[in-house]
């Protein structure tokens, strides 16, 4: 009876406390799951604005790339012999328009992205294109001297014929760069009409179109003035350009002098949400328009499946709670009578031995179970964080479930990839390699734990990477204090000498193999120089811009090119790979076409009787789209730089290239001349001067005058250190009559001039 009063009290008591735990919880989780919730909100209305002007920059720089295509082609009609000649002629030649009809096709069919080229010469009326010529009046030239007023260049989306614009049925849009150029002595100004197939800005903006939405996209230059704009309606995968003579609704950016941001508008009876960047060199403000209510999608669906689950959670956690209470408390009760209430002392430790042996060999069994489970989760998170590293953007795509069920982030604004190499300094420390890796591991986790997500793999025996999901574009104070900690205790704790190299922060994980083939390019490179040091990919060589390849990875390019040293070609590219600063693959792949395509036209000579291998080889550029990874790229690349190397080779004896060689000698024996020019060279070549003139270059890397200048400055150099001949008697000597153009000569190859030049040498030498 007394026991049975025991046990009641008991359950009166189990009773109080199950409910008190169970309301306490309640309270609890209500206000986490609303906290949560508005928490939410604010963050999501940040990541929003951060995420679109992100996407935004990405487009800005594609703009850039393209607008400097197009004033890289401005710039070849300018310096060609066959089109200025056109530009400054004021009579109508027609074997001179086809030759120009000629050099405009080969110009274009080297740019995938370009449609048309157009000269227009406001002196004879006349314009000739990359498909036909004519008079200007087809081509509604007072309208484009109307854009140009005032601009440096003007860009606009038209409709032009199936073939050019000229023709009647006009079908085909196109965005046409008008850009003015003045050759003539009078000032006048002829006009250079680059079209580009709209699918350029198709695919720059394909990654911005959010497709569950009505979506606009509203380009306008440095005037303010309409480009273009493009459209998407809800479930539309990509933009549809809208042409209209009605310019639409212009948009205005705040007057804060942020190049980007965002800002709300109303439109159609709602606000919209409106992020904005723009493109420093082509001048284009970029606006990305959406519905508010894109921001908030599923917020209240979010709200009322978390308080669901939170309130099942609990249901199911009160019920479990009294079932395992009762479950439990069936065993200790039974002890409770056997061995209080009755039985022999030798009994009772029996049965307590029975009891204790049971549960040991259950715990070891649940220990074995937990430990395989463990380990077959951490390899499979191995592995598909490895999809991401190595750039397999398919298996990732598949996969997106199994991220999300890993815990791996797809969707974090910004990753860092982190690479180290952590090699033992002595034979004490490699008997313990497993503990100090597992060492190294917990080590890192615990110093980066500022980090929202965070994956740590092993590479090899030595080499480990960090890939970081972070909100912001940069590492914070405590992951860069973190990592020269890891160093230190790696050195002074296990004997492991740590070299870490941090990687680009790139804002999509489908870049992330970009930034990851960077920091392995750069501690490949630098692991000797740093070793026991936390340095950035950057510092493995000097920053350049997607601009400088014109005159910058080409030229070297082609010089090796020349010398068959196609080694120094593979390495370029990895030397441009970790020069090129904080560009998506997209960006890196339009990158580097755009190089192979400036090689191309600079060689173009040696298939000048092979048109159909220069097509091949300019439509080979298209498998760089095809590309998924880094290394895809790299092959791609240094295939078409051997097949181009054999391929000249095997044209180099029916090419001019003795003549170019020979033209250099000359110069080189008879640069005092006064009377010596291109034509001259050219009559006694038997070849023409534009075209002795461009295989000139080609074979040389340098033009004509600029290598005879050349020649004479350095010559002069020589007479003013040596001599103490009159400034204007050296001048003669080199063959420049004009004593002031050669002052002009000289203070551009050396910057100071003659006579400064004498006193610095003279003065250093004494």
């Amino acid at each position: 009876m007394t026991l049975l009063k025991s046990c009641g009290k008991r359950n009166v008591l189990s009773r109080k406390y199950l409910w008190t735990v169970f309301m306490a919880v309640l309270c609890i989780a209500l206000v986490l799951t609303v906290s949560l919730f508005f928490l939410y909100t604010s963050i999501q209305v940040a990541k929003a604005t951060e995420y679109t002007v992100a996407q935004l920059e990405q487009a800005c720089a594609s703009t850039d790339i393209l607008y400097n295509s197009m004033r890289a082609v401005v710039n070849q009609a300018i310096a060609d012999s066959d089109t200025a000649s056109f530009l400054l002629s004021g009579k109508t030649n027609r074997l001179q328009e086809a030759a120009v009809g000629i050099k405009l096709r080969s110009w274009r069919t080297a740019n995938p992205y370009m449609r048309y080229v157009t000269l227009y010469n406001d002196l004879s009326g006349r314009f000739v294109s990359s498909a036909s010529a004519g008079m200007g009046t087809a081509l509604d030239v007072e309208n484009l001297y109307a854009l140009l007023e005032g601009r440096p260049y003007a860009c606009f989306l038209r409709m032009i014929g199936s073939n050019y614009n000229t023709q009647p049925t006009k079908s085909t849009m196109v965005y046409s760069f008008v850009f003015p150029v003045k050759l003539k002595p009078d000032g006048s100004t002829d006009l250079v009409i680059i079209d580009v197939n709209d699918d350029y800005f198709y695919q720059a903006f394909l990654p911005i179109r959010t497709s569950a939405v009505e979506q606009r996209i509203v380009m306008q230059d440095s005037t303010g003035s309409m480009v273009a704009e493009m459209t998407a309606q809800n479930g539309q995968a990509n933009f549809t350009s809208v042409f209209s003579e009605d310019p639409g609704e212009l948009l205005s950016a705040p007057q804060d002098g942020r190049s980007s941001g965002s800002f709300s508008i109303w439109e159609n009876g709602s606000v919209r949400f409106v992020s904005y960047s723009t493109a420093r060199q082509a001048g284009w403000t970029i606006y990305n328009v959406l519905p508010y209510s894109t921001i908030f999608t599923g917020l209240g669906t979010i709200a009322a499946l978390t308080l669901s689950l939170t309130l099942v959670t609990l249901l199911f956690g009160y019920f479990l709670s009294r079932s395992l209470s009762s479950s439990l408390y069936r065993p200790i009760r039974q002890l409770y009578e056997n061995f209080v209430d009755s039985g022999s002392k030798e009994e009772k430790s029996s049965e307590l031995e029975l009891l204790r042996n049971a549960f040991t060999e259950m715990y070891s069994k649940a220990d074995r179970l937990e430990q395989g489970l463990i380990a077959s989760y951490n390899e499979s998170r191995n592995m598909y964080v490895r999809y991401i590293v190595f750039g397999n953007k398919e298996k990732v795509m598949s996969s997106q479930q199994v991220y999300e069920y890993l815990g791996i982030s797809l969707t974090s604004p910004y990753y860092a990839v982190i690479l180290m190499e952590c090699v033992p300094v002595d034979s004490r420390a490699e008997e313990n390699l497993f503990i100090c890796y597992y060492a190294l591991e917990n080590i890192t986790l615990e110093l980066t734990a500022s980090a929202p997500g965070r994956e740590f793999l092993r590479l090899s025996e030595t080499r480990f990477l960090l890939l970081l999901g972070l909100q912001e574009q940069a590492l914070g104070p405590s992951i860069r204090e973190g990592l020269d900690t890891i160093v230190s205790t790696m050195q002074k704790e296990f004997q492991f000498g740590t070299t870490i190299c941090i990687g680009n922060v790139v804002d999509s994980w489908e870049n992330v193999n970009i930034a990851y083939e960077q920091a392995k390019i750069a501690i490949n490179a630098q692991s000797a120089v740093q070793y026991g040091k936390v340095f950035y990919y950057s510092e493995a060589s000097d920053p350049i811009s997607s601009e400088q390849y014109y005159t910058g990875m080409n030229q070297r390019l082609g010089e090796f090119l020349r010398n068959g040293d196609m080694e120094a070609c593979a390495a370029e590219f990895d030397i441009a790979l970790t020069a090129t600063q904080n560009v998506s693959f997209q960006s890196a792949k339009i990158y580097f076409r755009h190089v192979l395509m400036s090689i191309l036209d600079g060689f173009s000579f040696f298939f000048e009787k092979d048109g159909g291998t220069f097509t091949q080889f300019a439509e080979g550029l298209n498998e760089i789209d095809q590309c998924q990874n880094v290394e895809s790229l790299r092959k791609v690349f240094n295939s078409f730089l051997n097949d181009l190397y054999r391929s000249m080779q095997l044209k180099r004896k029916g090419s001019n290239q003795d003549a170019a060689l020979d033209a250099k000698s000359y110069i080189d024996r008879n640069f005092a001349d006064p009377d010596l020019s291109l034509r001259f060279l050219a009559e006694r070549a038997g070849l023409s001067p534009a075209y002795l003139g461009k295989i000139f270059t080609a074979v040389t890397s340098c033009s004509f005058n600029d290598y005879l200048n050349r020649v004479r400055v350095e010559t002069a150099a020589e007479l003013l250190r040596d001599t103490s001949l009159p400034v204007s008697s050296i001048s003669e000597k080199v063959g420049v009559t004009n004593a002031n153009y050669f002052y002009t000569l000289f203070k551009k190859h050396y910057g100071i001039t003659p006579s400064a030049y004498r006193k610095s040498v003279r003065g250093s030498g004494a």
